[in-house]
């Protein structure tokens, strides 16, 4: 019952939204009614639910003058106050309890993309908003806490050490042992083995309990070290496994409200209610829950690492025990043979089931479940077209349903970042699209071709078009316009790409200017449902008369966040607004996508927008 509970009170902090908390606390009351038939259970209930409402609810973010390091990751480090919290980004070398004074913030930004890594939304989850990367030394801490850091960073090829002591991911450390804490949690098991032969077990838990308080307080709570103190705490008051879980559940969601969809807390949780409840086969029910989960939390799942999983964490933990003394580590990143898949609703909700099912009674068809990432992938039959975030430049995907051909049109880059190797490539291997058939470069500007060199040695590209007289190599109608133009630069010779599916009209307009656009009416009786409007939103395109003649739908806009060239312009977007025309920029909403079968076509943005896109 208590187990029931709490996974109710789990369900209301994850929906968060209050109308939503309040239409499943309705559905769930009516299911504990029927369960046991006790109105205190349910008085218990709507108290949880009112009390996950409390705990949900948007905290104001006050700022203050100076901060205290409370947490150091690789590039960064986190500022605290009170209980406001700040994303401190320098060069300064930081530890723990140096205390800084801040000259400046602004909203944590970053160009999120479909089923890349959001930083911005992994902050927004742990009530930090805002960043600063001008700050003042005022105090450099010497307690134990951060002398320990510096000396543990003095040492030679440190990294695992501080990835297992401290959560600062290193690429010499399979990701996933550094967020599941799986260093300490071996260490302990390891301890707690070897103590229980000759002493009583509950006193050398009791023990290792405040020795892992201790250990946080001078080193760091990660949320897996927090969780795991929470259950240890729970072994001492409860002897049923179901209410140690619902115990950890309890604690775990007061203390971090908006924490619980994270893997640290979710993946060691479902491994317990398998270890518990699964009678059968329990060894193949965690291998498949932990694929499953690492398809929906890093969209790949190395499978040596996953071979290797127990001996692994369990080298990880002699590593912990070992690591003050231990001088040289060996680089322990295996080599991977990695599937990349970005789950789909498909796919999550065959995997709930599964979990459930598996939970009663195991059965060898719920492998078949392995097979759903190439169902969705190969058997998708939604025509798709995804306009990337990459900041200041333009990359744009069309896939044809059933990866019969993928078109790419441009593969800009920036200045201060490899588009292609942070953001393109992981897209595409996660999207599992291992070849392009037609790459459209449409003119020769760095923020639209200069990823080129690089694509092509990551990715095998069947034609590349540089010359409105080529042909592309697509299967429905795909046109080239105005081969024959008067271009006064690079931008008004830009490639313009006009095609059609699901009976909606795309119309990529490049960098061309208004010049451009007259010549196209002049030439062309051009209709467009979607148009990818010139030159980033300047307001050297989008011509309103051109605008207007399209009678377009929709308008997307790529260029960067608080851009130095002023895109897109108030002039563009005030005469979009005339026009009804519905206008959606990366730079506010991330990345967008445009899917259609037969008659149905809808939109949806990387921030959660959703469309009907009527035809």
């Amino acid at each position: 019952m208590m187990l029931i509970l709490t996974l109710g009170f789990l369900a209301c902090l994850i929906l968060k939204d209050m109308l939503c908390i309040f239409c499943f606390t309705l559905f769930f009351l009516v299911y504990l009614y029927y369960r046991f038939k006790d109105k205190r259970i349910l008085a218990l209930f709507i108290l949880l639910s009112l009390f996950s409402c409390i705990l949900v609810y948007p905290k104001e973010f006050k700022t203050y003058e100076t901060y205290k390091v409370v947490e150091i990751k690789k590039g960064y480090c986190i500022g605290k106050n009170k209980g406001s919290k700040i994303f401190i980004q320098t060069d300064l070398d930081l530890s723990f309890q140096d205390e800084v004074k801040v000259k400046h913030i602004e909203p944590i930004h970053t160009d999120d993309n479909f089923t890349l890594f959001s930083f911005t939304k992994y902050n927004e989850n742990k009530n930090i908003r805002f960043k600063t990367n001008s700050i003042e030394i005022i105090h450099k801490s010497t307690s134990l806490k951060s002398r320990l850091y510096n000396y543990l960073k003095s040492k030679p090829n440190s990294s695992i050490v501080l990835s297992l002591y401290y959560g600062i991911h290193d690429e010499t450390i399979d990701e996933i042992y550094t967020m599941l804490g799986y260093g300490y949690m071996s260490a302990y098991y390891i301890v707690l083995h070897l103590l229980k032969r000759k002493y009583d077990e509950t006193k050398i838990r009791r023990i290792l309990l405040v020795f892992s308080i201790l250990f946080g307080h001078f080193f760091v709570y990660t949320l897996s070290l927090s969780r795991f103190i929470l259950y240890q705490l729970s072994t001492l008051f409860f002897t049923s496994k179901p209410n140690q879980i619902a115990f950890t559940i309890l604690l775990f969601g007061i203390l971090y409200p908006n924490q619980v969809l994270s893997i640290s807390f979710v993946c060691p949780l479902l491994l317990q209610l398998v270890s518990y409840f699964c009678t059968e086969h329990k060894w193949i029910v965690q291998k498949l829950v932990l694929i499953g989960l690492m398809f929906i939390y890093f969209k790949k799942v190395n499978l040596i690492s996953l071979l290797f999983f127990n001996i692994l964490r369990k080298l990880y933990g002699l590593i912990f025990i070992f690591g003050f003394i231990v001088q040289d580590l060996i680089n322990l990143k295996l080599p991977e043979l990695t599937i990349h898949y970005a789950p789909r609703i498909l796919f999550l909700i065959l995997f709930i089931v599964f979990y459930i099912q598996c939970l009663k009674h195991f059965k060898w068809k719920y492998l078949l479940i392995l097979f759903v990432p190439l169902l969705e992938i190969y058997c998708n039959p939604f025509f798709q077209v995804y306009t990337l975030n990459l900041g200041q430049a333009d990359c744009s995907v069309i896939v044809e349903p059933f990866h019969k051909s993928v078109v790419m049109i441009d593969c800009g880059q920036n200045l201060y970042r490899d588009n292609v190797e942070r953001i393109i490539m992981p897209f595409l291997e996660n999207k599992n699209i291992h070849t392009i058939d037609t790459l459209i470069l449409t003119h020769d500007d760095f923020d639209h071709n200069g990823g080129y060199d690089t694509l092509k040695d990551k990715i095998e590209i069947k034609q590349v078009i540089e010359d409105s007289n080529q042909i592309v190599n697509a299967d429905y109608p795909f046109y080239l316009l105005l081969s024959e133009r008067e271009a006064k630069d690079t931008n008004d010779s830009s490639i313009i790409s006009y095609f059609t599916y699901d009976h909606l009209t795309y119309l990529f307009m490049g960098d061309a200017s208004k010049q451009i656009e007259r010549q196209l009416m002049s030439e062309y009786d051009l209709k467009a449902d979607v148009i990818k409007v010139g030159h980033h939103g300047s307001n050297t395109s989008s011509d309103p008369d051109f605008l207007d003649s399209l009678d377009c739908k929709i308008a997307l806009i790529s260029c960067g966040y608080k851009n130095r060239y002023g895109h897109p312009s108030v002039e563009t977007l005030k005469t979009l607004e005339n026009l009804h025309i519905n206008t959606l920029c990366t730079s506010d909403c991330g990345s967008i996508a445009i899917y259609s079968l037969h008659h149905l076509s809808f939109l949806v943005t990387n921030d959660g927008m959703f469309g009907i896109i009527w035809a």
